[in-house]
């Protein structure tokens, strides 16, 4: 049986000779392993289809032991990110999120590859601040699994923010501070600042800010994340440089 299959790169190993097994993120069907044949050479027609971040439409064939890609049309090679050193680790962080996701609905892996795409597409051909798109899409991943983190109210009394705010990290919401409780942590203005203009604002139109801000949000977020999937994120390159 074979299929077409809307993918991006996530990571791959050496196997056999030639070969490479890969991890897909396809529209269709989520996280898929599939291996190519003699794609190591160097005189390979599709070397380029098997690196990091390229996005493309695979052609699968179901083989005995595994899935075999046959052909591929590249759509984008994304090869722009693997020449800044910050843009390649952002875009690392937003695979392993992606790696440490289930999909339980069509809904979710539509979102999350969409969004995972638009911001591939802003690290690659646009100027943006230093992990804004990291940080958009966690906060996008976040609304798709059902619990959107900016809230311009509390999220146990729905009264208006106005002096201290916290975070419930159990929950993953915004609280005020007679709602807090001992798994709480305050953030401080900038952060709830940042994390509004960057919840409401869309890839291409996403801001400029401190970096320190920006390094703060993303220890929220990431601390977040493992309180909402269970799930530790390392973050190499990224987390050493905050």
């Amino acid at each position: 049986m074979s299929e077409n299959l809307k993918a991006i790169v996530i990571k791959g190993n050496n196997a056999k000779e030639k070969d490479k097994n890969i991890l897909l993120f396809s529209l269709e069907k989520g996280k898929i392993w599939v291996t190519f044949k003699g794609v190591r050479g160097d005189k390979a027609k599709m070397k380029y289809a098997k690196e990091q971040f390229c996005f493309g439409e695979y052609m699968i064939e179901e083989g005995k032991f595994s899935n075999v890609v046959t052909g591929v049309d590249i759509i984008e090679d994304f090869n722009e990110i693997a020449k800044d050193i910050d843009k390649y680790f952002e875009a690392n962080a937003m695979l392993e999120v992606v790696q440490n996701l289930d999909f339980e609905s069509v809904y979710q892996r539509y979102e999350v590859f969409m969004a995972l795409l638009n911001g591939f597409k802003i690290l690659a051909f646009h100027k943006s601040a230093r992990l804004a798109v990291l940080l958009k899409f966690f906060l996008s991943v976040f609304e798709i699994y059902g619990v959107k983190l900016y809230s311009p109210k509390c999220a146990g009394c729905r009264a208006e923010f106005h002096d201290n705010i916290y975070i419930n990290h159990q929950v993953g919401e915004l609280v005020c501070e007679a709602c807090k409780t001992y798994q709480c942590e305050q953030i401080g203005k900038g952060e709830f600042n940042l994390i509004k203009l960057l919840s409401t604002m869309p890839y291409d139109k996403l801001p400029n800010f401190p970096e320190e801000v920006g390094q703060k949000v993303l220890k929220i977020l990431i601390k977040n994340f493992y309180n909402r999937f269970d799930k530790n994120l390392k973050f190499v390159g990224i987390l050493d440089n905050i």
